[in-house]
């Protein structure tokens, strides 16, 4: 059982009336649904009690039926942890990487689980300085203060599930992760976004650019297609 500070922010809902409030409260007891959140319209972390709803248990419990051995987990845009705890229940051990300050500020009070290891880093092609606004998931390169470095250079073994998401990142960051994928041959669940745009939005074709170089990437490595929940996809080993 996590606790939560005294006079913690939290966010309820109003039932059978659709308002979102935020509340001054005290000993808020995190249940399994709650999670310290930092949503898009949000300007401070807060502790929303029904977070985990909003993880994707979908996406996940569907990727994770074809996991046939519990060892390492990398959980690749851990954002808050909403993957990470159901995870850590599941491998022995959940490898974590999220770059945003304010994500991570928000996943310490949110996992304190034995297992699982964060790393404060981006996941790129190379070792290179990015930029990320205040609570936004999309790394832009540039000199700012995240730092980012291919998976590669962690060295990591046994790894038998890995979950992506990081919005835009997904070419760079398969293509630091080629001998990691190569040698341990996980399971990966991808959110590709394949069908975000409609074809006539202004950045439906380089999207599509995209999700065609991480898919010859994959294939390149030996992975074949299996499935897709939502914006999800899992991949596998030939």
């Amino acid at each position: 059982m996590r606790n939560a500070d005294a006079n913690s922010t939290a966010r309820v809902h109003v039932q059978n009336a659709g308002i979102v409030l935020t509340v001054r409260v005290k000993n808020v007891m995190p249940d399994e649904d709650s999670f310290w959140v930092l949503y898009r319209h949000d300007t401070q972390p807060i502790l929303h009690p029904e977070a985990g709803k909003d993880g994707q248990p979908r996406q996940r419990n569907s990727a994770l039926k074809y996991v046939k051995q519990w060892r390492v987990c990398l959980d690749i845009g851990s954002h808050v942890g909403q993957w990470t705890r159901p995870l850590a229940k599941k491998f022995q051990s959940v490898v974590c990487f999220e770059p945003n300050p304010n994500f991570i500020e928000c996943f310490k009070k949110n996992i304190q689980e034995k297992n699982v290891l964060l790393w404060p880093y981006g996941l790129s092609d190379h070792e290179h300085k990015a930029t990320q606004v205040f609570n936004s998931t999309v790394l832009e390169k540039g000199d700012g203060d995240i730092e980012c470095r291919t998976l590669d250079s962690f060295g990591l073994t046994n790894v038998d599930f890995v979950k992506i998401d990081v919005d835009g990142f997904e070419l760079a960051l398969l293509n630091g992760a080629r001998e990691t994928l190569t040698k341990n041959n996980p399971v990966i669940n991808i959110e590709m976004k394949r069908n975000k745009y409609q074809p006539a939005h202004k950045q439906s074709a380089s999207r599509q650019k995209l999700v065609d170089e991480c898919d010859a990437i994959l294939r390149d490595l030996g992975y074949r297609f299996v499935k897709h929940t939502k914006s999800d996809e899992v991949w596998l080993k030939s």
